[in-house]
């Protein structure tokens, strides 16, 4: 703390106090001292603090001064110093609500989900339907791994204010919370299935989920589509997600959506119309959804997002006469099979044009070529004619005469846990010579290592990092010069730092170095 003589000279100016005025009313000088702190947070940040400090050592039992030095230290990046000061805050005022909630947040933060469960709840039970104790509350109770006491708590409070209007929880967000427990207690179970749990034992548990929670839509399903899974090998299995208490950061805003890219594409300025080519063409696909095969996450997501920016902000038309999107059931056999022949169609009739082909879901090596799944695709039929051929695809694109031609693949074809096993069977070596025949540039997501999934962004790693690189970061990667436009060779060499870095890290590879342009990232011409 600093001592009263400094903390005057350093006001006087500004409050037009005297040394009388703080002996006779300390607390009101330093309320005007923290009113004049706040003013300085945006700009002088570390003259705000030290007003803050200087404010609470003129008053300190004056509990709005210490509530708000600990948010200055917490909006200053200096959590640690946030933390002890509300700690010492609730000790003198267990009753201050707000400071119980800011501490029991900033716990969380640093990964104690323990001690702010328990504060989050005493707060609450001192202010019913202060939504931010409930946020604590639940996002500890998830990242522990209590998914059914929390969904049972949700359930009781949205019931206590139905009939104590003030005394529970209501509202959209509560709702979302409410939707993100019940999937997580679904999932559990679906777990527990996968892992050979006797169907007794499975049946016994979700039958009681029903009958405590009739009213729950997902655990209807989820009872429905167990039953039918346990008597029908080919009956639909969902796809396996993540958990909060294996996935989410052990610290931190696990809330924090600034990984995810979708509002940076949303506002983006889309390209004036004669900054399109004509002759650009593209297939862009994603499936996470497969009928008879556990697939992998986000895959939908990658495709939509990849589609998004590559009409927004890339040389690409957002018509289906130059670009098409599939999703999960739409990116079936046929309709891949013809719109890749509708691609290479359009390099026949045009030796200019620029062809791209964008594929995120489940490939598979066949001796020495690589296949791509689509969404209709069978265990029992898993081969060329049920699936697209890599080295078909690299054949009909590597004898047209265009030179702007890529394949951008979040996929990989080998033996780790991310590609091979989620289809059941164990995969060959990575067959590296399908990947990198042909003569045209093929990008796959990773060789070796598996195709990662970045779930802060809900992405595949691959796309998340072809995504930031195509939104501009990598103009000029790693020594060029920035031009105004992004082109896979600087796309891809950002890409793989960003691959190699991740967790788990990815190894990509690129068949061929191109200098193709893909989007526009500067001011306009």
């Amino acid at each position: 703390m600093f001592s009263l003589i400094p903390i005057l000279f350093l006001f006087s100016l500004l409050i037009g106090g005297t040394a009388e005025a703080v002996q006779s009313n300390p607390c009101a000088v330093a309320r005007e001292i923290e009113t004049k702190a706040i003013a300085l947070l945006d700009s002088k940040p570390d003259d705000a603090l030290k007003a803050f400090e200087n404010a609470l050592a003129t008053c300190p039992t004056d509990v709005a001064i210490g509530f708000n030095l600990g948010l200055a230290y917490h909006q200053a990046g200096k959590k640690k110093q946030a933390m002890e000061t509300w700690e010492k805050w609730h000790e003198a005022f267990p009753n201050h609500v707000k400071t119980m909630a800011n501490l029991a947040w900033v716990k969380f933060e640093f990964g104690d989900d323990r001690k702010a469960h328990v504060l989050a709840s005493e707060g609450f039970a001192k202010q019913p339907g202060n939504l931010s104790l409930a946020h604590t509350k639940l996002f500890a109770l998830f990242r522990r791994g209590n998914y059914l006491e929390a969904y049972d708590w949700i359930m009781r409070m949205l019931a206590r204010e139905r009939q104590e209007p003030g005394t529970g929880l209501k509202g959209d967000r509560v709702e979302l919370w409410r939707e993100m427990a019940a999937g997580f207690v679904s999932e559990t179970l679906w777990r527990q299935f996968r892992q050979g749990e006797r169907m007794e034992a499975l049946r016994q548990s979700i039958n009681l989920l029903v009958k405590e929670y009739p009213g729950e839509a997902s655990f209807v399903r989820t009872k429905d589509q167990l039953l039918l899974a346990y008597t029908d090998p080919e009956a639909e299995i969902p796809f396996p997600r993540p958990l909060p208490h294996e996935t989410w950061a052990k610290s931190g805003d696990v809330d924090d959506q600034s990984a995810m890219l979708d509002s940076r594409i949303d506002t983006q300025p889309p390209l004036a119309a004669w900054q399109k080519r004509s002759d650009a063409y593209a297939v862009v696909a994603g499936v996470n959804h497969y009928k008879r095969i556990r697939a992998r996450h986000f895959a939908d997501r990658d495709a939509t997002n990849v589609h998004r920016l590559l009409t927004k902000r890339g040389i690409f038309q957002e018509d289906a006469d130059h670009v098409r999107l599939r999703i999960n059931n739409a990116a079936d056999h046929q309709t891949l099979r013809q719109d890749l022949e509708w691609l290479i169609k359009q390099g026949q009739n045009n030796p200019n044009a620029a062809l791209l082909f964008y594929f995120s879901g489940l490939g598979l090596p066949s001796g020495a070529d690589a296949l791509l799944l689509p969404a209709n695709a069978r265990l029992d039929t898993l081969n060329s004619d049920h699936a697209i051929s890599l080295s078909w695809l690299q054949g009909a694109l590597g004898r047209l005469p265009n030179k702007d031609v890529v394949v951008l693949l979040d996929v990989c074809f080998n033996n780790t846990p991310e590609c091979a096993v989620q289809i059941g069977q164990q995969a060959a070596s990575s067959p590296r010579g399908a990947l990198l025949q042909g003569g045209k540039p093929v990008a796959v997501a990773a060789d070796r290592l598996g195709a990662a999934l970045h779930g802060p962004a809900q992405q595949g790693a691959f796309t998340w990092h072809l995504l930031k690189a195509m939104l501009g970061e990598a103009d000029g990667f790693p020594v060029g010069k920035k031009d105004g436009w992004v082109d896979l060779a600087e796309i891809f060499a950002q890409l793989k730092v960003g691959l190699s870095q991740n967790t788990p890290p990815a190894d990509p590879i690129l068949s061929v170095p191109t200098q193709m342009r893909l989007t526009r990232t500067g001011g306009e011409q």
